[in-house]
């Protein structure tokens, strides 16, 4: 659970280390943020405000930021928001479309732990430099090909807003690489997981007993499940057998475990296999922290 808390900075603002930005589709694209090319033609940026993203653009190819021509840096504004930064090619096509998250800083939270009315509570340890912050209408920007930023949300205080979390693109990345396997091997047809559990505030963490170290907190991880047939709010009949059990998460995380496995632009993270209970379905736990850990099955 121990990591060096710079590296997550890195990662948070300056992209992932992913072997995969040299897969031919990666390099089809070549565009570069801070010298890290997105893994996916949708993805995601998280900055602070004030600090600069440098653009490398191929030859032949335009840029935009909301709509304005952007050179070869964009200088994040001192307002915490969104922005979306579009790259096309010589014949006007769309090759790239990243949505850029202007951070809402973490010295802003007042003394009794609330940003904006929305309650954060205090890290144990490492608290991150900012936030996304979302508004009302702002739950379906996307973050990648399959996912959008609302899915992520932490359940607290469900009609306040803004709402603030985060993302990491290790644990988003690995959810895109997962769903892509499984739709690719037939075992669905879903467009997205559903998320039970995002990003959640360390207030919000202690409350329901979880971890102390929570990779929930940090915006890294996720507890998903498959749900199109039907959709009925429970995981779907994964493993074939007519029922809904715990057998069907154990054939999600056999099925991400040898994937991951075999992908070395995969970060190494957690994986967890959970029956249901009273409150919810069977449900697969995904966390990228950078090593590798197992529970559950």
């Amino acid at each position: 659970m121990r990591f060096a808390w710079t590296i997550l900075i890195a990662a948070m603002l300056c992209g992932p280390m992913l072997a995969a930005c040299t897969s031919a589709v990666a390099e089809s694209r070549a565009v570069r943020l801070n010298g890290d090319t997105p893994p996916h033609p949708v993805w995601h940026r998280l900055v602070m405000p004030g600090k600069t993203i440098r653009l490398d653009i191929p030859a032949g190819h335009t840029a935009t930021v909301d709509d304005e021509p952007v050179g070869r840096r964009w200088v994040a504004p001192e307002v915490p928001g969104h922005h979306r930064l579009r790259v096309a090619d010589g014949a006007g096509q769309e090759v790239q479309t990243v949505t850029l998250f202007v951070l809402k800083p973490a010295s802003s939270i007042d003394a009794r732990g609330y940003l904006e009315g929305y309650r954060i509570g205090r890290y144990p340890r490492n608290a991150p430099p900012g936030f996304i912050r979302l508004g009302p209408d702002d739950l379906d920007v996307p973050i990648s090909p399959n996912f959008t930023i609302g899915q992520f949300i932490c359940k607290q205080q469900p009609a306040h807003f803004p709402k603030f979390l985060l993302v990491t693109d290790a644990n988003i990345h690995r959810l895109e690489v997962l769903l892509a396997a499984l739709r690719a091997e037939g075992v669905t047809e879903a467009r997205s997981f559903f998320v039970m559990s995002g990003f959640r505030t360390p207030y919000y963490n202690a409350a329901i007993g979880s971890a102390r170290l929570s990779r929930h907190m940090y915006g890294d991880a996720s507890d998903i499940y498959v749900d199109v047939d039907p959709r009925d709010g429970v995981m779907d009949d994964l493993n074939g057998d007519g029922r809904i059990t715990k057998a069907d998460a154990d054939f999600l995380y056999d099925f991400a475990s040898d994937l991951f496995a075999k992908r070395r632009d995969v970060q190494p993270g957690g994986l967890g296999s959970y029956a249901a209970n009273a409150v919810h379905g069977p449900f697969l736990h995904s966390d990228g922290r950078g090593s590798k850990a197992r529970w559950g099955r």
